[in-house]
């Protein structure tokens, strides 16, 4: 390894503990009634409104934080108590995940995921759609990202596929291979999904390609999701993260998706 690769990991190690240390004071914070409760920041806003004239708005329910959301805390139970995640970070996107899964529940929905992983996401979607059936595309050998945070992948396939059992290998079609060469047998195959869910290598160029083949899989009227808009673990370098790519290809498709979110992730129907 050169000098200055070494360097760049040990930046981008530095930079991913301080962000899990962020995102566990952010997840504490969003767990407490504080921000939303707390007396002096309830009298800025009545002031604010009587000062404008601004009626109080209508009350809207809140969501339920991510260790308590009733999905949440029953997919613990059901899933992810008798399997082996190492990470567990798909639960905070349960929430946001749900109008899309209430519109494929009752049927039989066709998902494709471009990177599993350890399958965490594969089997919530597994369990919250009993009738859909998933396509998973990951080369099973870890990425850049993983490389850098010194990971294990050794056994990752066969964790993979053990996590799946818990709920129904059988409707898990497990496809090994890169993206790129594996997206592409699946269009000259004729095959198109209700769902795609992008999150395989977080590298510029590599999202631009997943999204083109991505959008051509992807029925008239289904979802397409792109994982970690936000991320920026090996750099502020456009060809180091996600984002730019993501935000690129929606300019391509402008007038052709439904933007339906875009924080942490990206959902959009496609429309045409």
């Amino acid at each position: 390894m050169s000098n200055d690769l070494e360097l760049v990991v040990r930046e981008v190690q530095r930079l991913t503990s301080e962000l899990e240390d962020v995102r566990g004071r952010l997840a504490s914070y969003e767990r407490s009634r504080w921000m939303r409760l707390h007396p002096r920041f309830v009298l800025r806003r009545l002031r604010r409104r009587s000062a404008t004239g601004e009626a109080a708005p209508e009350p809207v329910a809140t969501v339920p934080a991510a260790d308590t959301h009733p999905l949440v805390v029953r997919f613990r139970e059901e899933v992810m108590e008798r399997a082996a995640f190492s990470q567990d970070g798909f639960v905070h996107q349960i929430a946001p995940w749900e109008p899309l899964f209430e519109e494929l529940e009752g049927r039989a929905a066709r998902l494709l995921e471009v990177g599993s992983y350890e399958g965490l996401s594969a089997c919530y979607a597994l369990w919250r759609l009993p009738d859909a059936r998933i396509t998973c595309v990951d080369t099973f050998e870890g990425s850049v990202e993983g490389a850098v945070a010194e990971i294990d992948l050794s056994t990752l396939a066969d964790v993979f596929a053990a996590n799946v059992a818990v709920v129904d290998a059988s409707r898990v079609r497990a496809l090994v291979g890169d993206s790129r060469r594996v997206l592409l047998d699946l269009l000259g195959d004729g095959e198109r999904f209700d769902l795609v869910y992008v999150d395989g290598s977080h590298l510029g160029l590599d999202v631009l390609v997943d999204s083109a083949l991505a959008w051509q899989l992807v029925a008239e009227g289904g979802f397409l999701v792109w994982d970690d808009y936000r991320w920026k673990g090996l750099g502020e370098d456009p060809l180091l993260r996600p984002g730019v790519a993501i935000d690129a290809f929606l300019g391509v498709v402008e007038g052709k998706a439904e933007l339906l979110r875009r924080d942490l992730q990206v959902a959009v129907r496609k429309t045409a």
